[in-house]
């Protein structure tokens, strides 16, 4: 390896979450570029899934202009042990660039759910965060939650539902998905993520038009009760089992419920709060499952680690999520900075961990 590494930043992608996707890459990309270190390659997937590397200015990628404004030339990085090269198609010819680490800024579907770990792990090319198996676990909240249960770690009464099921007969399973649970519910696909389809209600009229909502972003959804209390947040950052985790931070959404919306629009009011005003029993509580749940779902690198803190004080996990949204307002990098790290900092330790992870 020569004293700079060639990075490529994946960014977009065919999920609902192409546009946070392109916003976190902004950020990144450009933090990175006050780093020395690193030659540093943008590939951003189209949503019709196409690759092309991009050579303009990280200012396009917010707004999408990107593509149009270039340059870009078509890329392909392909799985093969032997080849780590990204290949671009120029007009005369195919250039190659020796490839040492991938950084995924892919949220949702098809980048966050461990396709392109898994497609990195066959090449054996060092890449940034969760392995294959905690990445697709983590995205799949019904798998998550049924090991969360299976380890004892508290959480939020759940149910799931298949579509195909559903469809065969709405009523029956709509009614088994309902009974015994608390209003108000939240109705979310069981792969997804930034808060996309979900659905907060309050009866079982309302159910009907949440799973529908549900099942445009997956064929799965889970069920689960809502909880009247705080949403607090921990980052996580390290190997295997052991990660270093950030100061507890508490979440004072805008609106209802903690919606897409609420994350990412500039009007938002949302807060966070870190660290949050916890009683240190309750914090050391967070801590310790954060760490089993890290551990239950086999997490590299970097996570958020997000909880419920009821009325009468009863810690519960809510998600995990792999690849959390990355720019300045972010909560990851936020929670981090709470902890004395510069994002800088943050990104280079990330990428160390990346050719780490076989020595692990």
């Amino acid at each position: 390896m020569t004293d700079r590494i060639n990075l490529v930043v994946l960014f977009g992608g065919q999920s609902g979450e192409h546009e946070v996707s392109r916003t976190s890459a902004s950020y990144i990309i450009g933090t990175l570029q006050t780093c020395d270190e690193y030659c540093i390659y943008p590939v951003g997937i189209t949503k019709e899934g196409s690759w092309f590397y991009y050579e303009g200015c990280v200012s396009a990628l917010p707004d999408g202009s990107w593509f149009e404004r270039g340059p870009i030339a078509a890329a392909t990085l392909v799985p093969d042990a032997g080849r780590h090269f990204l290949y671009m198609d120029r007009r005369s010819h195919t250039e190659k660039i020796r490839i040492d680490c991938v950084f995924p800024v892919l949220h949702g579907t098809n980048g966050e759910d461990g396709t392109i770990q898994g497609m990195l792990e066959m090449a054996g090319i060092p890449f940034v965060g969760c392995g294959m198996t905690a990445s697709a676990l983590a995205m799949d909240k019904a798998f998550a939650n049924a090991l969360f249960d299976y380890y004892d770690i508290p959480q939020t009464k759940w149910r799931g539902v298949g579509e195909t099921e559903w469809r065969r007969d709405r009523a029956k399973v709509t009614e088994a998905a309902l009974e015994g649970m608390k209003y108000p519910l939240f109705v979310k696909p069981a792969r997804g993520g930034s808060s996309l389809g979900i659905t907060r209600i309050t009866s079982p009229e309302e159910a009907a038009q949440a799973f529908e909502l549900a099942f445009k972003y997956d064929r799965k959804l889970i069920v689960e009760e809502g909880v009247i209390g705080r949403e607090l947040e921990i980052a996580a950052i390290g190997g295997y089992e052991t990660p270093f985790l950030s100061p507890v931070g508490e979440i004072i959404p805008d609106r209802v419920f903690y919606d897409y919306d609420s994350k990412y629009e500039e009007s938002s009011t949302s807060k966070l709060v870190i660290p949050a005003p916890l009683a240190p029993e309750i914090v050391h509580e967070i801590r310790q499952i954060a760490t089993c749940a890290y551990r239950a779902l086999d997490c590299y690198g970097l996570c958020r680690i997000d909880f419920f803190l009821t009325d009468d004080d009863r810690v519960l996990l809510n998600e995990i999520n792999t690849i959390p949204g990355f720019v300045s307002i972010s909560m990851y990098p936020r929670l981090l900075r709470a902890a004395g790290f510069e994002d800088a900092e943050v990104l280079r330790e990330l990428i160390r961990l990346a050719f780490e992870r076989d020595k692990a």
